[in-house]
């Protein structure tokens, strides 16, 4: 393991850790705390779970305790975890141990705590006598409102290292298997890096005709975006980047971080080579911080993680396309189906118009907005023409008139 990599992975779990007293110890604790837990396979030696792919990440129903729940499987998160969603409050856990993770708020009825399950079953193979985090997420900066918890939990590294893992957005399936993958002809092979329960990969980024850069890159399933990499990188090594930028917004556990989004000539991997590549440049004091390969990059291939053999694969598809978000609106679904407006980019249509956070869309193009999904409304924000979304703040409706961006979506 490099040395980037240990400082990465250092960051990182300083970021999640609020270091005091036995909150520390607790949250150590957790990490390993599912070590000798098991699965019990009892299906087919491959299994399709019932799943589904949302703003491209990928999600898994799995029967806890008697109730089904929706997680997110998350190869950048350590350990199961739970949300105060109305389904796992129905669970009526106990209350563990506090956990000392921060970026959920700096509320006290938001700190996480741990609780245990009796069986996780995602169908052909459960595990017994979990323990997870609990996080009161509807407490915290993560939402603007509690209806925007539409998944329950996510799976982590606990429980993913045992498997080999296939992911097939275009299909909309996800297997898993104890056995070693055998790849189709077309696979490209990476060797693949586990440490500190992050998984990486080797891959070489341009951002000129003059500097290629040999990263290392986290796998992060938890991640809808295409790349993210420190803002760091190119300030401190003096690196001009020809694309326009964009601002924008993410949203984590911790809350929302501004950033601004360029296109970089190309990144490759395991020798398939992608251009026009969207990178967000994260804010940062180390250049090595980030680096990390989302499921917007992934899900243009069939992507495999072989835990057991290190291994990672990357099946094409498609030509690789990139979606940009030309209506300057960063949406997400709450439970009604309908999408509530989280970032209106600045200098992009939408600023120019009466949107304000927190306003409900109803409709887009006259279709109701429960019937579209968050990567339909991607692929729509990236369609140059006229669009109206309509918004339940006074029943009005807008006409965005999307256009390419100069020097970034049409380089």
């Amino acid at each position: 393991m490099s040395k980037k990599i240990f400082q990465l992975m250092i960051v990182i779990t300083l970021s999640v850790l609020t270091l005091t007293g036995c909150g520390v110890f607790n949250s150590l604790r957790m990490m390993q705390i599912n070590s000798d837990v098991k699965p019990v396979v009892t299906g087919t030696e491959r299994m399709k779970l019932k799943s589904v792919f949302l703003g491209e990440k990928p999600y898994v129903y799995a029967n806890v305790d008697g109730e089904e729940l929706l997680f997110l499987l998350d190869t950048g998160a350590r350990f199961l975890i739970l949300m105060d969603t109305p389904k796992v409050r129905g669970l009526n856990l106990e209350r563990g141990f506090d956990l000392a993770l921060g970026g959920w708020g700096e509320q006290e009825d938001s700190q996480a705590y741990q609780t245990g399950v009796t069986r996780v079953d995602l169908g052909g193979v459960h595990f017994d006598n979990m323990k997870a985090a609990l996080i009161p997420v509807s407490k915290s900066h993560y939402y603007l409102r509690d209806d925007e918890a539409t998944y329950d939990g996510v799976i982590g590294h606990d429980m993913m290292k045992h498997f080999t893992w296939e992911f097939d957005a275009a299909s909309n399936a996800i297997h898993i298997s104890k056995n070693k993958y055998l790849p189709e002809d077309n696979a490209h092979y990476l060797e693949m890096d586990t440490f500190f329960s992050k998984i990486t990969v080797k891959g070489d980024l341009a951002f000129n005709a003059d500097h290629v850069a040999d990263g290392e890159f986290i796998i992060d399933t938890g991640s809808r975006h295409y790349v993210k990499l420190s803002a760091a990188y190119a300030e401190d090594n003096d690196i001009n980047i020809a694309s326009s930028r964009v601002r924008a917004a993410d949203f984590g556990l911790s809350g929302k971080v501004e950033h601004d989004r360029v296109i970089l000539p190309s990144l490759t991997l395991g020798g398939i080579k992608m251009e026009q590549v969207k990178v967000n440049l994260i804010p940062s004091a180390d250049e090595d911080d980030w680096w990390i390969l989302g499921n917007a990059l992934m899900n243009q291939f069939k992507t495999v993680i072989d835990y057991q053999h290190d291994a990672f694969y990357l099946v094409p598809r498609l030509p690789y396309v990139t979606d940009y978000n030309l209506f300057g609106l960063e949406l997400r679904k709450i439970r009604s189906g309908e999408f509530v407006v989280r970032f209106i980019f600045p200098q992009l249509p939408a600023s120019k118009l009466d949107f304000k956070i927190g306003d409900i869309v109803t409709h887009i193009n006259r279709e109701d907005a429960a019937t579209i999904s968050l990567s339909q409304y991607t692929d729509t924000a990236s369609q140059v023409g006229q669009h109206e979304l309509c918004i339940k703040r006074q029943n009005q409706c807008f006409t965005i008139d999307a256009k390419h961006i100069e020097g970034y979506s049409n380089l």
